[in-house]
């Protein structure tokens, strides 16, 4: 992927709550440990295959690159537990800083799901996510993905296993955004697909 600007810009949303939490378990974070993890970050982001133009998943492997680097850079410090704590961390922010809406069911989104979907199947980019994409009424839809993206990531960097942490979020995406999610199997957690169940709340 290319270092622009959306990799810039990780960092300058991130740092403040991943550095506070990490400070707050006692993780003395000096500038020699952020220049490493940035370092880490930066190589990550380049040597990580990308997505095709337009392809909105791209922020995500974005920010696994910024939250993996962390573990990579210092993995005798950021360690599985911390990691988890850190994601923990940003989901409370997260939880703080976005306005609920509505936006889980606006026909933008919906329309945006159906045809990514049918996208996916015939993408042959190795990072991309693959997907189905079923309308259930006005108040609810499902969708299946058979590959993930963020688990592509963590097989190559060999972070395969704290990727499950980073699927918490998508419960506070879709809260957020007024919906509830009900989800029973992930790539992550040693599965064949993650099943993302969407009721209006």
């Amino acid at each position: 992927m290319k270092y622009g600007l959306m990799a810039v810009m990780m960092p300058l949303i991130l740092d403040k709550t991943s550095y506070k939490y990490l400070d707050s378990i006692g993780v003395r974070t000096d500038s020699e440990m952020k220049k490493k993890i940035k370092k880490e970050y930066k190589e990550m982001v380049k040597r990580t295959p990308g997505l095709a133009k337009g392809n909105g998943l791209v922020v995500n492997l974005y920010i696994g690159c910024y939250l993996l680097a962390f573990y990579k850079a210092e993995p005798s410090v950021v360690t599985e537990q911390v990691f988890e704590g850190m994601i923990k961390a940003l989901c409370d922010e997260m939880m703080q800083r976005e306005k609920e809406n509505d936006s889980a069911f606006s026909e933008k989104t919906i329309s945006m799901r159906e045809k990514a979907a049918v996208k996916s199947q015939s993408s042959d980019y190795e990072m991309d996510w693959r997907s189905t994409f079923s309308r259930k009424g006005d108040n609810c839809y499902e969708f299946t993905y058979t590959k993930c993206g963020l688990c592509e990531l963590g097989r190559r960097e060999g972070c395969f296993h704290l990727i499950k942490y980073l699927c918490m979020t998508d419960y506070i995406s879709f809260d957020k955004a007024g919906a509830k999610l009900i989800r029973n199997h992930t790539i992550a957690n040693g599965d064949d697909f993650c099943d993302f169940h969407v009721e209006r709340k």
